[in-house]
């Protein structure tokens, strides 16, 4: 049995990451699952092959815990052997806790997944797997800390995923295009049932501007990455490659269904970019320098937050009489405004087959609603699973409720789902059985070097650059060009010394 534990609040500066296992012996560089079953942090064995869980285990806990709300809790790691007996060189780590294996099955189905360096002691990468509630919350299901973005690092990853945390069909998997990760896409998205890869726009529209150099361009790729209408998109990569053909022949390089939302068939949900991953790169950046053991409880106590904050929203506002969220209400009572300005003649009832005139100040548009295909040529229905004005405008025409086309991710009582499972406090450490185990201990030759100033070694590009709306002005007279200090318009007698005036 493998135990990881240490998930203390104070942490010792010791190099050595003990772990226990009471097999007698463990296969070098073989990752081996494991099951977190107490809340002490015992992890047991679940049987990979079999795919069993193993939880009649828990007899070598203290029968004065429940044991039952962490049976579920995957921990995977990889080890190497090292020169000394009984002691194993840690290479991975992959966990994924129970609360989130079980919320993600009430989420979109979407996982973005990102790595982000550590800043510690040691050099490696977190990777990250993240998705979204039906309130646009940000879940996190799985993290992994490995020793690169390499393409056996993404693949291992991937794998745990699929096995261990969610066998659902028709994930939709957002990522940037490093070549590691789409080698191991390659390898691994096969095994998945039905799984769709898909690009971060932000990136591919990245790789575009560091081919061609020019930033029109690149901005008008990320609009026609975000346009809904096929028709619209199709015109404007036509305009694209007339101006630059060779631009246009780059971007038929890359699968439409890859990186537009016109093209990708409501997969994404909406989600263009990989920004729920980098959110929450962004909130364990201070938590990124800490020993892995840290790290995973700074993990672990930031998501039981998270869950009560939002499990409490969520009930409150189904007793305040809700069936949505308020942003997604707003949604529905602005598309049932513009509803009533359409007019709606209809071909089949028993479809719900329609065209919705929309009538503007400059021309008159015709859309084609087909309800029982959640489809509508606008392309918002399709993409948010959720009935744009037009689709809410023949509902209307043909006594329907519109709200059995809205998907039941974005109801409150399916919400309160997917923060159901309540994560449990840690067990005081002197109810923990005696350990006796082999010596994990950290790579050497990941170690930083510890003279001289910090060194990065992230390669800079347009995406780092802020992107302020507004220009900065002067304190004094509001005018761009120059700041307070040099300012022409100040009064200068003012604030003058009195060895001036004399």
């Amino acid at each position: 049995m493998v135990i990881i534990r240490d998930i203390l609040s104070d942490f010792s500066n010791e190099e050595d990451i003990e772990l226990c296992d009471d097999d007698d012996d463990i296969e070098s560089n073989e990752a081996t699952s494991v099951t977190y079953v107490n809340p002490s942090s015992f992890f047991v064995n679940i049987d990979a092959a079999a795919g069993q869980d193993l939880s009649y285990r828990n007899n070598h806990l203290s029968s004065d815990c429940d044991n039952e709300l962490y049976v579920g809790t995957i921990v995977r790691y990889g080890a190497s052997n090292h020169d000394s007996p009984n002691t194993y060189i840690l290479d991975r780590v992959f966990w994924a806790f129970k609360p989130c294996i079980e919320g993600f099955a009430f989420c979109k189905p979407i996982l973005q997944v990102d790595g982000t360096f550590l800043t510690g002691k040691y050099n490696g990468t977190l990777l990250i797997a993240s998705s979204q509630d039906g309130n646009r919350r940000i879940f996190p299901v799985a993290f992994a800390i490995v020793e690169g973005e390499t393409k056996e690092a993404w693949e291992w990853f991937f794998f745990n995923i699929r096995s261990f945390v969610t066998q659902e069909a028709n994930i939709c998997i957002i990522s940037d295009r490093g070549t590691g990760l789409l080698g191991a896409l390659r390898v691994e998205l096969p095994q998945w049932r039905n799984a769709h890869s898909v690009y971060c726009i932000r990136h591919v529209a990245s790789n575009f501007n560091k081919e061609f150099r020019d930033t029109d361009l690149k901005e008008k790729v990320i609009a026609m990455g975000y346009e809904l209408m096929r028709p619209r998109f199709e015109g404007m990569l036509d305009a694209l490659r007339q101006k630059n053909p060779r631009a246009g022949a780059w971007l038929d390089n890359i699968p439409k269904d890859k990186w537009t939302q016109s093209y990708d068939e409501g997969r994404r949900y909406g989600h263009m970019t990989t920004n729920l991953a980098e959110c929450v790169n962004s909130v364990l950046k201070g938590s990124r320098a800490l020993p892995i053991t840290a790290l995973v409880t700074t993990t672990y106590h930031r998501l039981n937050s998270w869950f009560i904050h939002h499990r409490t929203e969520a009930e409150n506002m189904i007793r305040a009489g809700h069936v949505y969220c308020e942003e997604l209400s707003n949604v529905i009572t602005e598309n049932n405004r513009k509803a009533t300005c359409h007019v709606v003649r209809n071909f089949s009832r028993n479809s719900g087959v329609a065209e919705v005139e929309v009538t503007g100040r400059r021309r008159t548009r015709v859309y084609t609603v087909r309800l029982m295909e959640s489809w509508c040529d606008c392309g918002e229905f399709q993409s948010l699973r959720l009935p744009c004005s037009h689709a809410v405008a023949t509902c209307a025409s043909l006594n329907l409720d519109c709200g059995q086309f809205i998907a039941h991710i974005y109801r409150l009582d399916n919400i309160v789902k997917v923060y159901g499972v309540e994560f449990q406090p840690i067990a005081n450490v002197e109810y923990w059985p005696t350990y006796s185990g082999p010596t994990f201990i950290p790579n050497p030759d990941m170690r930083r070097n510890r003279k001289g100033r910090p060194k990065t070694k992230r390669i800079q590009n347009e995406m780092d650059d802020s992107q302020s709306q507004h220009h900065k002005k002067c304190g004094l007279c509001r005018t761009e060009g120059h700041t307070r200090k040099n300012c022409p318009h100040q009064n200068r007698e003012i604030g003058q010394s009195s060895r001036h005036n004399n």
